[in-house]
């Protein structure tokens, strides 16, 4: 993935070195001891005034670190109620925020929230993640504010300073008994690759968002769990999925489906119970998708680029996922915004039909041809070499192309058939010809499959009007709709 292009703030220049000299010593003081941190209590108290209304995280963050480390023995054992003033500390000082940047400021959170899961009796923390996952569907998911590109700073950098997101996790992590790399018991249920991007200084918020507000939702399902109520369960995710309503929520959750081989919740659930919430998960995830690519909104370029990612990752995840997802798939109106966004970028395509009706690998080798012709369809490597992957480890029989040489074959015998017929009633004379007339399609074959996806755009223009969805605010069938860089 290419890193954004910075654009260096002169009044944020001096955070960086501030926060890793406080980093510094926070730590040296908590080693020795010290439980009282009021002084830099008051100096980032001000410098959040400073930078109001909408302060860089990372001051945020290290503010609510040394309050709660502060607090902790007015609050004794009672940890549940201590992580509950820090939520309630949290969300005043964000109420000023973008959707996304609301839900990334609960980074910390998410963390001593996995820590009480394991370590306290689940009723104790139920109601106060559901009061968090409500907070989080209500005030985070709002599109307008940002949640879907809606200018509310989800691609900002988390800071321009290039203060890194693993160094800040130390002072969160600090009572934590040998710990080896800090981001990974920061965000345990968090893999490596996903932490690598959350760790480069060219981290955005709405990556962050995203990561953060799977992390609830897994957390919630975990305390929900039970082997006995799947079906019961399936409602639940559903419900919760569709609450968290937003593009970085959704490309969050994908990366999490697609990267990780399993959401290392095997601590809280056991192996056999994970497989059975991650195939739930996975469901509710396809079907919520949906969702996104219905919902009228604003049709710029960014909210189209995202939604254009997020529709990649979603054919990943059905290539991925098992075969009972393909009813959904063939009902799915997903693959139209590819097509649309395709045609926007100045391709034209033939057999909309025929691609429409494809299988998901086949509908991803097909943008891997795009690619290969010039256009841009993957954002960044990794997503484009999973794509390769995923076409080279599918059954030949599922690859549109292999689909194609089939008809064309199909085809060619039905020529052959005709050609012997000739042949056997004229004269071997006209056999020549007929040699000949073979060999110039043979000739042409290369040269049908290259011109296979085009022809004039007006031809597909008109089977729009009968069903694809498109960009911008219209009506497409009587309903109107609208239409990052994935690191696999």
């Amino acid at each position: 993935m290419q890193p954004p292009i910075r654009n260096p703030n002169p009044r944020l220049e001096f955070l960086k070195p501030l926060l890793n000299d406080s980093t510094k010593q926070f730590l040296a003081q908590h080693r020795t001891g010290r439980t009282d941190f009021s002084d830099f209590e008051s100096i980032f108290t001000r410098l959040l005034q400073d930078h109001r209304p909408d302060p860089p995280l990372e001051l945020l963050w290290f503010y609510s670190a040394v309050v709660f480390h502060s607090s902790k023995q007015d609050f004794g054992e009672d940890s549940v109620r201590l992580t509950r003033s820090l939520f309630q500390m949290l969300v005043p000082l964000s109420e000023s925020f973008s959707a996304a940047k609301r839900a990334a400021t609960l980074s910390p959170l998410v963390y001593n929230l996995s820590r009480l899961v394991k370590t306290r009796r689940r009723e104790e923390v139920s109601e106060l993640l559901d009061a968090i996952v409500s907070y989080v569907s209500v005030y985070c998911g709002d599109e307008e504010r940002g949640g879907c590109g809606g200018g509310g700073g989800e691609d900002d950098l988390l800071m321009v300073t290039g203060f890194s997101f693993a160094d800040l996790s130390r002072v969160w992590v600090v009572d934590e008994a040998g710990v080896g790399d800090c981001l990974e018991t920061f965000m345990p249920f968090v893999g490596e690759r996903l932490r690598r991007e959350v760790g480069s200084e060219s981290c955005s918020v709405g990556c962050l968002a995203g990561i953060v507000a799977s992390q609830l939702l897994l957390l919630n399902l975990c305390l929900r769990f039970d082997s006995e109520l799947r079906k019961d369960l399936r409602e639940s995710v559903v419900q919760m999925v569709n609450a968290f309503h937003s593009c970085y929520f959704s490309d969050g959750i994908l990366k999490m489906l697609l990267v990780e081989p399993y959401l290392h919740l095997t601590p809280l659930l056991g192996p056999e119970d994970e497989a059975a919430l991650l195939e739930t998960i996975t469901e509710a995830v396809i079907e919520s998708a949906e969702s996104l690519f219905l919902n009228p909104g604003s049709g710029n370029d960014q909210r189209s680029l995202q939604l254009k990612n997020i529709a990649i990752n979603w054919l990943f995840l059905f290539a991925k996922a098992s075969l009972r997802y393909m009813n959904m798939f063939s009902h799915s109106r997903v693959p139209y915004h590819l097509v649309n966004w395709v045609i926007s970028q100045g391709e034209v395509i033939r057999d909309v039909d025929t691609l429409l009706n494809s299988t998901p690998v086949s509908f991803i080798e097909w943008l891997l041809s795009l690619e290969e012709q010039g256009l841009r369809v993957f954002d960044c490597d990794h997503s484009k070499n999973y794509a390769k992957t995923v076409v080279h480890w599918s059954r030949p029989d599922l690859s549109l192309e292999a689909t194609l040489l089939k008809q064309q074959d199909g085809v060619d015998q039905d020529a052959e058939m005709a050609d012997h017929l000739i042949v056997s009633s004229i004269s071997i004379s006209s056999g020549s010809s007929t040699r000949k007339r073979k060999e110039e399609r043979l000739d042409k074959e290369g040269e049908t499959k290259t011109k296979l996806f085009k022809l004039r755009h007006n031809n597909f223009q008109e089977k729009a009007r009968l069903q694809p969805f498109v960009f911008s605010d219209r009506l497409v069938n009587g309903t109107e709709v609208g239409v990052s860089d994935m690191e696999l």
